[in-house]
């Protein structure tokens, strides 16, 4: 079951993420990705954007659950978007370089459009 307040919406092959908590664990990643990862096989879902603005940290170790989701994806030609990063989390993914493997946007709308259309 995944955290408390974490919405997952989905829209055709396109599935958005409210995560709600203030600090994200690696283990609270990982009950979202499960749940991600139903969508992807069982609903046709491939693009996922995770809204973020909520999280003001991120554990290191919900990185590695994103780069493994992504590969799974991958296969089906699937991306991952983040949405609304507060200034700790960006800098999370800029300095590990993974600002280029997820699209980071600064608006939810603006992030749908790229995942799909991008």
């Amino acid at each position: 079951m995944i955290t408390q307040g974490t919405q997952i919406d989905q829209a055709n092959s396109l599935v958005t993420v409210k995560v709600a908590d203030r600090e994200l664990t690696g283990l609270q990643m990982q009950e979202v990705v499960n749940e991600l990862t139903q969508h992807m096989r069982y609903d046709n879902a491939i693009h996922f954007v995770f809204d973020m603005s909520d999280v003001q940290f991120i554990a290191s170790d919900c990185l590695g659950c994103l780069v493994s989701f992504l590969r799974d994806l991958e296969q089906m030609r699937g991306r991952i978007a983040l949405a609304n990063c507060q200034q700790n989390v960006s800098f999370l993914f800029k300095v590990t370089r993974l600002d280029s493997v997820f699209g980071l946007y600064d608006d939810l709308d603006e992030a749908c459009t790229n995942i799909i259309h991008g």
